[in-house]
């Protein structure tokens, strides 16, 4: 009889059949066996769990090598693949979240430079604002002041002038002047900017104009004038001021002339020169003779050499009139360059851009007539009869262009000429 061999894959034991027949081949032979393999030269038969187990011993011990060989069912540890998932889930997560956390700063970030790039342009257009508020006609009167020298009351009279200067609103300081018997005029300049908290700061500083007024007395013209220095005088006294605007006041000429005057005709025969020679005007016999053509050659010669401007005055209200309105117009320089710059290039011709003497023009066309004959108006040389007697036969802007298209450019160029005579000959 044949042995039987059980090949199993577990630790079990062998079956109690098997272990039976072995002892009835053990008996029957009379012999007894200490193995029943003994005797058999049987291949070891290599089990996929067995190979299993080396594999997963050889990886741990070489992890940088990789197993070919074994059974088709040996792969690695499901537990290590859950691991290495849960783990590249947590990587991700974590990744996930700097990005986020980044996101979230880089969006806080531009918010802020937002928010800051806001304050700063509203505070640019508030410092706009202000500024041309400030520079415009009435509000740029408060940053004038008007130095008067002390000397003036000697030729003039300069309570009169802290008066009119008083109710004007312009502030004044009575000073010594380089040049003396002179007015100045120094501005007080605000310049706004924006700190870097975007908070709107003022530097205030002070800016001398380059424009003075010179007081002459009759008596210092009338001699200056005789003695041949009036212009030598002036040229002296725009050194001390180079690169200054300076106007020549001369007061009381007219009293000198007027009192000259009656002096000669006293002189004639039968005249009734004790009736004319008043007291107040004796002090000028100590002065020597000139003539009124000879006082205005040298004002035309100072003019001219010197690019200085004169002005005769009378009275002390008329300086203190002229002082206010120098004032007024040297307060408006910066208006007039700034509306100057905005309008050049603009036109070929000049057109007033002022929102002054409007027309208004309703829904139903009423007032169309009045504005088309005050844009006649603003041509040169364009009259108010001229630009009624346009209105007449060209009512709009557009039959008078199409009369222009239906013209030859000679036609056209006599067009409107004699426009008024042609009406009147109706």
């Amino acid at each position: 009889m044949s042995s039987v061999i059980v090949l199993s894959d577990s630790d079990e034991p062998a079956s109690p059949v098997a272990d039976v027949h072995d002892r009835i081949e053990w008996e029957i032979d009379g012999k007894y066996h200490s193995d029943a393999t003994s005797d058999l030269d049987l291949p070891e038969v290599p089990f996929c769990r067995d190979i299993a187990r080396n594999l997963t011993l050889q990886s741990q011990s070489l992890p940088d090598s990789n197993a070919d060989d074994g059974c088709e069912h040996a792969e690695g540890s499901p537990f290590d693949s859950e691991d290495n998932r849960v783990e590249g889930t947590s990587q991700k997560a974590t990744v996930s979240k700097r990005v986020s956390k980044k996101d979230k700063e880089t969006v806080r970030e531009e918010r802020a430079r937002r928010r800051e790039a806001l304050a700063r342009e509203k505070a640019l257009k508030a410092i706009e604002k202000k500024t041309s508020r400030d520079i415009k006609p009435g509000e740029c009167m408060k940053f004038m002041e008007v130095n008067l020298d002390q000397g003036i009351d000697a030729v003039a009279s300069r309570g009169e002038i802290e008066s009119a200067l008083q109710n004007a609103g312009i502030k004044f300081n009575v000073t010594t002047e380089l040049i003396p018997n002179s007015i100045t005029w120094r501005r007080n300049v605000e310049e706004d900017y924006v700190d870097e908290d975007n908070e709107i700061r003022t530097k205030r500083s002070v800016r001398t104009e380059e424009y003075a007024i010179v007081i002459w007395s009759s008596y210092e013209a009338v001699r200056h004038v005789a003695e041949g220095t009036f212009c030598t005088s002036v040229s002296n006294s725009k050194d001390l001021m180079p690169n200054y605007n300076v106007t020549l006041v001369i007061c009381g000429m007219e009293d000198y002339f007027a009192y000259r005057k009656k002096q000669k005709s006293d002189r004639n025969p039968g005249g009734k020169g004790s009736g004319h020679n008043g007291k107040g005007n004796q002090r000028f016999d100590t002065l020597p003779i000139i003539s009124r053509q000879q006082l205005e050659m040298c004002l035309t010669e100072i003019q001219i050499v010197d690019s200085c401007s004169s002005r005769l005055i009378e009275s002390a209200q008329d300086l203190a009139l002229m002082v206010c309105q120098y004032t007024k117009s040297i307060s408006e320089i910066p208006y007039k360059l700034q509306k100057e710059k905005n309008e050049e290039g603009k036109f070929d011709w000049y057109v007033a851009g002022d929102n002054k003497n409007t027309v208004r023009v309703d829904k139903d066309g009423n007032g169309l007539k009045r504005l088309w004959q005050q844009q006649l108006c603003q041509f040169n040389l364009s009259s108010l009869e001229t630009s009624e007697a346009i209105c007449t036969v060209y009512p709009s802007p557009m039959q008078l262009i199409k009369a222009y298209r239906n013209c030859t450019p000679d036609e056209g160029m006599n067009l409107l000429k004699d426009i008024s005579l042609m009406l009147f000959d109706r």
